[in-house]
């Protein structure tokens, strides 16, 4: 018999392997390289990509993650 831990457990496993498949993320994603730091005009966009207003829903918070191989 399966306990009631394992089973949670399990369900939260498929529930997150079900959420990562259904996410949409940019690809190519580039700083803009005409930005001024030394003055608060409007450069444009901070970062510029490829798939950018794929995943957006309006109304919704939309998270930005990074991270860097070396």
């Amino acid at each position: 018999m399966i306990s009631m831990k394992r089973k949670l457990i399990i369900v939260l496993a498929a529930v997150a392997l079900t959420t990562a498949a259904n996410l949409v993320a940019a690809e190519n994603l580039r700083l803009n390289s005409h930005l001024d730091y030394s003055s608060d005009s409007q450069d444009g966009p901070l970062i510029t990509g490829d798939h950018i207003e794929d995943g957006a829903v309006r109304g919704k918070p939309n998270y930005v993650f990074m991270f860097g191989e070396g």
